[in-house]
Formats: structure tokens, sequence, C-alpha cells
């Protein structure tokens, strides 16, 4: 312990002044004497006491005393010297991928990264902090905060987010707000490298977390149609240098549909033929190992398409045939003969009836006879299938009259529908009612936006929404009927519920096999992680461009916070005194 101010202990005089004053002042004290006889011998005993003993019945004395020292040594201003934290604007930077959930210490990466921030938000002395959680887009939670109890809420209230971090950008952005102010930059990862900060100038801490794991991965996994069986095939590997014995099953909806152990060698692959499953909407593949990193155990296949073709049936406008090739989909040719009940997809057809066509999601061109020549202005409901459509500039000399059925209308001209919508056998419906040739919309920027707004409205009639990334975010069209989604997981426990009016469609963070329901139609979608999590890899700890004057990244500052204390104790004991002093006097 030092002292700011040692002057001040030349007060300490007056403290040897009031012992003084006390020892000469006169003192009286009240004794009953039985007889003046006794009286001498009373004053004797009096006067052979020590002074000491005399003053240990003064309470007003002591307390005069404690309190005088402990001003005295307030103004003193005693400190120690204590370790600081770089800079006067510290970064946090956390990586919220799914590596970091890998156990450690009794607990996660992640939560251990969190342990250690609220260790040094406790260590924080004034100093702004910002914190930047580092997933596929860089987020940054709070900024230059100095308030202890809004950061440490702020650490508290992390999540993993199983996104890949991308770490280069969390760093750009750290030292993009690191102008005009000393800087310390501290990274919490499992697996941050010198050459991801090459060219960075300011203080750097890594703090790398964890331990190698001997993990075991489930690479891939797929299940596809082979005759009239559904077969699959699943990818291990083990990452560790010895020989594992686990054991690979296939779920669906709780459901065992395969088990089989195996033997995986270390530091190899092993490839595992599934030869026959039962159809299933879809296969959930799982390694039964507890090898401190479970996320990667597990794999779903959907068994659907998720970009179905298009087949044209018989002739069909090549402006609709181009159209679509023009948009990437796979589009196959054939005709109302070769159908079969085992082909999926899309199909588009001319015809002036819907007898004899598959039931399938199906583009029909009403090509009847019957034609009913135009002469209103365009009207059109808001509707997924004219999102961006300008239907304004559209010309259609003539319509042809609507095909027998209840559908709903989005296109019309006064009472005349020209582009309708439904549903046949629970499967989509859409119909044009009129020839293209009769119009140049053919030709404007609006009709290939409409065929990717049919692509995808009748793709999504099928089961199967696709596969996202942790987390991901993707617009889509709604379909007919609510559109509000619950999510589910595989527990059917309800996680949350989309607007897709209002808002996107935002796929959860853990990866796994969900549901999302709309009314009574249940559609399924998964959600994977990157490939390059499946490597929970640990790097070693590191320090880049410590400031100047500074040993192992910290500073030393004076924490001299006891004159406070001594103080106010002080303005008690006198307080006390005064109590004292007023009952002795009022007695």
């Amino acid at each position: 312990m030092q002292f700011l101010f040692p002057w001040f202990f030349l007060l300490s005089f007056l403290i040897a002044a009031v012992i003084l004053f006390y020892f000469f002042r006169k003192q009286y004290e009240e004794r009953k004497i039985s007889s003046n006889l006794l009286w001498e011998q009373v004053l004797n005993e009096w006067q052979a006491s020590p002074w000491l003993k005399k003053l240990q019945q003064n309470l007003l004395f002591w307390l005069q005393i404690l309190a005088l020292l402990l001003l005295m040594f307030a103004l003193v201003r005693p400190f120690w010297l204590q370790k600081d934290l770089q800079g006067e604007h510290l970064i946090f930077i956390i990586d919220p991928s799914a590596t970091m959930s890998a156990q450690y210490e009794d607990t996660t990466r992640f939560d251990y990264a969190k342990e250690q921030l609220l260790d040094l938000a406790g260590k924080l002395s004034g100093q702004e902090v910002t914190l930047i959680k580092a997933g596929e887009k860089p987020e940054i939670l709070i900024s230059k905060e100095t308030d202890k109890g809004a950061i440490k809420k702020s650490i508290n209230e992390l999540q993993l987010s199983y996104e890949h971090g991308m770490m280069e950008k969390a760093v750009n952005l750290a030292v993009s707000l690191s102008t005009g102010k000393d800087t310390s930059i501290h990274i919490f990862s499992d697996s941050v490298t010198k050459d991801v900060l090459a060219g960075v100038e300011q203080p750097i801490e890594v703090h790398n977390i964890g331990k190698e794991l001997a993990n075991v991965a489930l690479l891939s996994f797929g299940v596809a149609p082979i005759g009239e069986q559904v077969s699959g095939v699943a990818v291990l590997e083990n990452q560790s240098s010895k020989d594992t014995e686990l054991t690979f099953q296939i779920h669906s909806a709780q459901e065992l549909l395969f088990k089989e152990k195996v033997t995986v060698k270390g530091q190899e692959q092993y490839v595992l033929p599934i030869p026959s499953l039962p159809e299933k909407p879809y296969y959930e593949a799982a390694i039964t190992k507890d090898d401190g990193y479970q996320v990667d155990n597990k794999l779903t296949s959907i068994y659907t398409e998720t970009n179905p073709p298009i087949y044209t049936i018989g002739n069909v406008n090549p402006f609709a045939v181009k159209g679509f090739q023009t948009l990437g989909v796979e589009v196959l040719q054939t005709d109302a003969k070769n159908v079969q009940k085992n082909m999926n997809g899309i199909f588009i057809t001319e015809t002036s009836s819907l007898k004899n066509q598959p039931a399938q999601p199906l583009i029909l061109f009403n090509s009847s006879k019957e034609k009913i020549k135009l002469t209103e202005p365009l009207q059109a409901e808001n509707d997924p299938l004219l999102q961006y459509v300008d239907y304004k500039k559209i010309y259609i000399a003539e319509a042809i009259k609507e095909l027998e059925g209840d559908w709903e209308t989005i296109l019309k001209s006064g009472s005349v529908p020209l582009i309708q919508k439904g549903s046949r056998d629970g499967k989509s419906l859409i119909v044009v009612n009129f020839d293209l040739t009769d119009s140049d919309w053919p030709l404007q920027p609006g009709f290939p936006i409409f065929l990717y707004n049919s692509y995808q409205w009748l793709s999504q009639q099928t089961d199967f929404l696709g596969y996202f990334g942790p987390g991901e975010e993707k617009w889509m069209n709604v379909s007919e009927g609510s559109s509000k989604w619950s999510i589910y997981d595989g527990d059917d426990e309800n996680l949350y519920t989309l607007d897709l009016v209002k808002g996107s469609f935002k796929a959860p963070n853990l990866p796994g096999t969900y549901q999302a329901v709309a009314d009574d139609k249940i559609n399924y979608f998964s959600v994977l992680m990157d490939e390059r999590e499946k490597y929970p890899a640990v790097e070693t700890s590191f320090k880049m461009n410590e400031l100047k004057g500074q040993v192992k990244g910290e500073t030393k500052s004076r924490n001299d916070v006891m004159w406070f204390w001594l103080a106010l104790i002080a303005l008690l004991l006198i307080t006390i005194e005064w109590e004292v002093y007023r009952r002795g006097f009022r007695g």
C-alpha cells in the first residue's frame, strides 16, 4: 500500500494535542463516601491509578481519537496498484459458430467464453466497450458502452447462432471502429490464427478456447428412390487417431428405421450404404457417440425434389418454355401417353379441359376456341404470383372463356378472368385464360417474373420448403391460406410464428428438421450447418501489437477508493460521538 498525499501525516500532532487535553483537563467523578475518615484513602487510590486506566472508561475520548485517525488516513489517500485492461476503448468479438458448442471444462466453449467476458467486464475502470457477434454478418450488439450493468446484460444474453463465424469481417469492422482512441481488441473463439489478423495494427488478444476432441462427424447423408425402394448412403469420418466404434441410426418422427454398429479407423472416412428404407417424408440420421461435439452427429434428408423439373405436355408456346429455361429450370418434353404416376415435378400444358391431366402441380394455358374481346382495363389482386409484375403495361387483345371450376381470379379485365389459381385433387393449379400470341406480355420484363413467381409458388405446394443455413432469412411468396406460419421442432414444440406478409421467412439457428404449419398444411424444411463447422479444431491463444510500456497486455492503475470509506466511517463515528455527548449531558 502507498499514500498519495503522505504529508497529511503531519496532522497527527492534532491527535497528540487531543490526548494532552484529556490528560490535563480537570475531571470530576461523583462518589459516595460512607465516612469522612475514608476520603483520604479513596483519593490516594484515585491518584495512584495509571492514566490509561482512567482513559479507558472515557468513550468520547476513544471515539474522537478514532475519528481523527480515520480522517487523517482519508486525507493521505492510501492506494494500491491494480492491473487494468489495455486501451480506452475495448472491442470484444465473440464467435457464435457451431464449433463453440463443443464441450470444455464441464461446459461449452461458448459459455466458457461468456464467463471470461464477464470477468473482463468486472475489471473495467471507465473504458468504453463495443461487443461484436462474429456471425455470417457481423453484428454490433453494444457500441462504446461504459455502464457495467448494460455490458454484463448484453454478455449474458449472448446465444449460439451455429452459423460459420466470419472472423475476418468482424475484425475489419472492429478496426473501422477503433479510430480516435487507444483501442484494444479481444477475440473469443476456438481456432483464430495470426493469418486472419494480418495487417491489423491495433493491440489484439486472441482467447482460443477448447481442447482437442476425439470427434466423429457425419459428413453427408442422402436418400433417393431406386426402383420401388428408397435407398441411402452415409459418409462418416473419424477425426481422431484411434479406431472408434459407434452406432448409426435412422429415424423418422421418432420411428427407428435403420440401425447398425460400425467401426471407423482413425483419421479415415467410412461409407455406409443403406439398402432399403420405407418411404417417409424425411429421414434423420444420427451417430450415437459421446465425442464432446454433438451438433455434427446428425443430418437430415428430405424425400422430395427441392428444384422440381418442368414437364411440357404436347405443344406449348415457346415463350413459356424459353422463359423457364432462362430461369435455369430443367424443362423436359413429354406427351400425355408417357406421363407416369412416379413423375414428380411441375407440368405445363395447353388444353381446353382438365380431364386426364396428371395429379401434379400444373400450369394450364387455356386453348378453348371461344374467345372474348377485351375492352376494359386490367385489374389485379395483391397476389404472390403477380409480385413485381407491372400488369398495367400488359396488352391483351382477346381472352378465352374460362374453364369450369372454383378458382381464384388474380388478373381480370372487367368481369373476364385472365389468370386464375386454385387446387385440383390436392395439387395446385394455375390457369391462363388467354393466348400468349394475343398479347405483348412475353416481350415485357414482367413475364419472366411471373414465370418465376409461378415456379416458386407451385414448388412450395410440395411438403418440402428446402434446406436453410442456421438463422437464414429468405423471402417467400405466400401460398394460399394463412400467411402466418408456426415453426415446430422435431419434438413438436412451437418455437415461434412468422407473418410472411410483414416479413421474411427465418429458419431456426439449431441444425435439424423442422415443420412450418399454416392452417392444416405442414411443410418440412431442414437447417444444415456449414461444412467448415464439422471440424472443431483448436488453436493456441496469442497476443499481437501490445501497447508500449505495458506488460502482458495489461496496465497498472491506482485504486484509491479506500479514502471514501475511511471518511464515511469517520463521519459515522462523529455522529455516534455527538449522540454519546448529548445523552451524557442530558443525564
